[in-house]
C-alpha cells in the first residue's frame, strides 16, 4: 500500500518584497522516518483552496509559528506578542477547518497546538514570562540553547498510549500557551508550573496538539511515537478511503 500522504502547513515570511514559504526539514524528516509521505501545504486563499489542497492528503501536521493575532479570542496585543503573517494564520485557520471537517488525523505541534485551540473558541496567555507568575523559562535562553522540562501525562488519554509513558522530558520552544481551553477538547499534559502542554479532543480518532517541538527530539522513543500514530491514523483513513470507492465502483 502507498505511504499515508501527510500535509504539512509552513512557515511564511518576507525576503526582498516577496513572499516566500519554508519549513524545517525536520518535520519531514520525522514523517518520513515514521513511514508516512509528507506534502508541503501551500497557504489557502479560500476554503475552496483549503479543499483543494488537502483532497489528497491522509492526514495533517500544524507545524510551529509565530503568534495568533490576540483579536480571534477577544484580547489586546502584548508587547512581546509577534504577530504570523495575516495570510499564514487565515490559511492556517482555513486548513484546520477543512481538516476537521474531513475527519482526517491531526497532529499540531506548539503553534499549531494553540490553533487549535483558539479555533474552538479557546484564549491564549500571551506571554509566560510576564504573565505567568513561577513560570519555568518556556524558552532557550540564548540562540542554540535548549529549554528542557518534563511533562506529565494523563492516565487514559490518547498521548499517554502513544508515548506510553506518565511523565516526559520535553524541548520548549514558546512564549505563549493555552489559557481558556476550545470547545471539545480536554487538556492531558501539563508542566510543573501548570501550563498546558497537550490538549485532544475525546470524541475524534485522532485530534491532538502537543505544545512542544517532537520533531526535534527525534533521537527519543517517546517523540518518535507520536508521527508514527499519526501516520499509521493516516494509514487507516486511507485503507476505509480506499474500502469505499471499491465498493461504490462495483
Amino acid at each position: 500500500m502507498p505511504r499515508p500522504r501527510i500535509a504539512i502547513t509552513c512557515e511564511m515570511g518576507l525576503r526582498g518584497g516577496r513572499a516566500f514559504l519554508e519549513l524545517p526539514d525536520s518535520y519531514a524528516e520525522a514523517v518520513t522516518t515514521a513511514g508516512g509521505l509528507p506534502l508541503l501545504l501551500p497557504n489557502a486563499a479560500t476554503p475552496s483552496a483549503a479543499r483543494r489542497a488537502l483532497a489528497g492528503a491522509d492526514g495533517v501536521l500544524f507545524s510551529g509559528g509565530n503568534d495568533i493575532d490576540p483579536r480571534r479570542y477577544g484580547q489586546r496585543r502584548h508587547p512581546k506578542t509577534i504577530l504570523l503573517h495575516p495570510e499564514k494564520e487565515a490559511s492556517d485557520f482555513r486548513h484546520l477547518s477543512v481538516a476537521l471537517a474531513r475527519r482526517l488525523p491531526i497532529l499540531c505541534v506548539c503553534h499549531g497546538c494553540q490553533l487549535l485551540s483558539v479555533a474552538r473558541g479557546g484564549s491564549l496567555i500571551q506571554d509566560l514570562p510576564t504573565q505567568l507568575r513561577g513560570a519555568l523559562p518556556h524558552r532557550p535562553p540564548r540562540p542554540g540553547a535548549r529549554a528542557i522540562h518534563p511533562v506529565h501525562v494523563q492516565d487514559g488519554s490518547l498521548l499517554r498510549r502513544i508515548v506510553r509513558r506518565p511523565e516526559l522530558l520535553t524541548n520548549s520552544s514558546h512564549h505563549q500557551a493555552i489559557d481558556r481551553i476550545g470547545r471539545g477538547l480536554r487538556a492531558v499534559a501539563w508542566s510543573p508550573d501548570g501550563v498546558i502542554e497537550a490538549v485532544e479532543d475525546p470524541a475524534r480518532p485522532f485530534v491532538l496538539g502537543v505544545q512542544w517541538h517532537p520533531e526535534r527530539m527525534q533521537d527519543r522513543v517517546p517523540h518518535r511515537r507520536l508521527f508514527r500514530a499519526l501516520v499509521r491514523a493516516a494509514g487507516r483513513r486511507r485503507g476505509r478511503s480506499a474500502g469505499r470507492r471499491s465498493r461504490w465502483g462495483k
